[in-house]
């Protein structure tokens, strides 16, 4: 968990086959001390990650440029950014919105829900977010003046504390064919001049091949406070008590994705992601984008792409979504978490797991005996994250730590001129990840530590890994172990290790310009 601190500081723009298993391992930094022999215990949740091959992931050759990268050639906006706006605030309820999904495909209908404060005319601009030779977003629609009103106020359940607000559809365009696949931006304008906005994803069903870069939207809603206004918002940490202050007692069991994000409408710790979209779309790489919910329902299958790319703060999961990134890897797709503390959270949707607009997470205690419940940690259920990412969530970080290097002679430092020993200053930032000894790691034809560094914790020592390993399948798996990855990617070393392994794990390539 981000404390609320860490959140608020953070709202700002930022821009070969293998031999037989075993034949390569390298330092892993990590010694597997296994756990104490218990009974075993019922999960009707989880019955474990997938074992055996998977269906393989298609070689599918490129003809001709990218998508995402025909579409970074097209002109930027012109003095985009993402503050700098009179924002909306949740007390005065200016103005403020949804969307009815968190992705839609072309050809499919996307239904803003918006509510203002009082009768007036607002307008919607939508942008993709992209590099666009460094403006960072394109425009790519403009509604016509719409007529605002207040709309009802939201509902809050009495058994989980979801706050759900069921507004009517004040514009409906449809989404082009040349919306390119993307994480999109609608900026709210009032008459006014109030601002907010809303976040949604485009998502490309025929795409089959490159990167799926899988935005956390069931953490952004994690994390989802609206409204923050003293007496009705929750998230999945904080609520409001009778004296309108912010507690963990009060937070909710549920949150829906029927509501507005608090503040200025980015949700907490989505600059982060924003930031890796501008600047991964300028490196040339075959991308498509997805979220949370599309990974649960099974609307995009990452088994069809040659990596799938985490680039945030990926926290919360449910069952679908881990069994098929698992499945996915074990036919050949690689695996990139670019942040730390994934996959830590169990969580279900809806009453029946097929509501996707509601996140499920309880945090019950783990039982001393009998079947476990859903809402637990994931290595509280036997499942650590480890198991299938390398390493796992340890510790948050106090203030900043630079990067320690290790492994310096592998390709994935290629070209960064560093050695084992070199620090990358404020790449370790927020929360970090590392190898934890207690809990196993997952079978490896290869694994390497690049990167090992101190770190204080309440004034307590730490350390942090950065863990790649390779399947017998041929895929790569690689863990950051550290929220502030992205954010330091205007280290020319970090970036260029971000590259060597994008390129590789997409291409099969080494990245070989200086």
């Amino acid at each position: 968990m981000v404390g609320r601190s860490e959140i608020r500081h953070t709202r700002r723009a930022t821009l070969g086959i293998l031999g037989a298993v075993g034949a390569v391992i390298l330092d892993s930094g990590c010694q597997v001390r296994p756990p104490a022999a218990t009974a075993p215990r019922v999960d009707p949740n989880y019955v474990g990650d997938p074992t055996g091959p998977g269906p393989a992931t298609p070689l599918l050759r490129a003809t001709g440029s990218p998508p995402v990268v025909v579409e970074n050639a097209r002109p930027g906006a012109s003095g985009f950014r993402l503050t700098g706006h009179r924002f909306a605030t949740d007390r005065g309820g200016e103005i403020a919105g949804y969307v009815h999904a968190t992705s839609v495909a072309p050809g499919e209908e996307l239904r803003f829900q918006v509510s203002a404060a009082r009768p007036q005319r607002y307008r919607i601009t939508i942008f993709r977010v992209g590099h666009y030779d460094g403006r960072g977003a394109r425009q790519v629609a403009v509604s016509p003046w719409l007529d605002g009103y207040p709309q009802a106020a939201p509902t809050v359940d009495p058994a989980t504390g979801a706050v759900r607000c069921g507004w009517r559809t004040q514009w409906r365009p449809t989404v082009a064919p040349d919306w390119t696949s993307g994480l999109y931006l609608a900026l709210l304008a009032s008459a006014t001049g109030h601002h907010q906005w809303i976040p949604f994803v485009v998502r490309d069903p025929g795409h089959a091949r490159g990167a799926l870069v899988v935005l956390p939207t069931s953490t952004w809603q994690a994390y989802n406070c609206w409204p923050e206004d003293g007496r009705t918002g929750a998230s999945l940490y904080y609520g409001f008590d009778s004296a309108g202050q912010i507690t963990t007692k009060h937070r909710a069991r549920a949150v829906s994705h029927d509501r507005p994000y608090a503040g200025n409408g980015v949700p907490a710790l989505a600059d982060h992601d924003i930031g890796f979209v501008q600047w991964v779309e300028g490196q040339g790489i075959d991308v498509a984008y997805a979220t949370s919910e599309d990974l649960h329902t099974g609307r995009v299958d990452p088994a069809r792409h040659r990596a799938v790319v985490f680039p945030g703060h990926d926290e919360y999961w449910s069952t679908p979504m881990r069994e098929a990134v698992v499945t996915a890897r074990d036919g050949g797709t690689s695996l990139v978490f670019l942040g730390a503390n994934n996959c830590y959270w169990r969580i279900g949707y809806g009453a029946d797991d097929h509501d996707d607009r509601l996140v499920r997470c309880a945090k019950e205690k783990t039982p001393a005996s009998g079947p476990l419940p859903l809402g637990i940690m994931w290595r509280s259920a036997g499942h650590a994250e480890q198991q299938f990412i390398g390493a796992q969530y340890v510790s948050v970080v106090d203030g900043y730590a630079p990067l320690v290097v290790r492994g310096s002679r592998h390709w994935f430092w290629a070209g960064t001129g560093v050695r084992d020993g070199d620090l990358i200053p404020e790449v370790v930032w927020g929360e970090a990840d590392q190898c934890m000894p207690g809990f196993a790691e997952p079978p490896a034809a290869e694994r390497t530590l690049l990167a090992e560094s101190p770190f204080r914790r309440d004034g307590a020592p730490q350390r942090q890994q950065s863990q790649l390993y390779r399947t017998t399948s041929g895929a790569w798996v690689f863990a950051a172990g550290s929220l502030g990855w992205t954010r330091a990617l205007a280290d020319p070393r970090l970036a260029r290790a971000t590259v060597n392994l994008l390129r590789r794990v997409v291409t099969g390539e080494a990245h070989t310009s200086t």
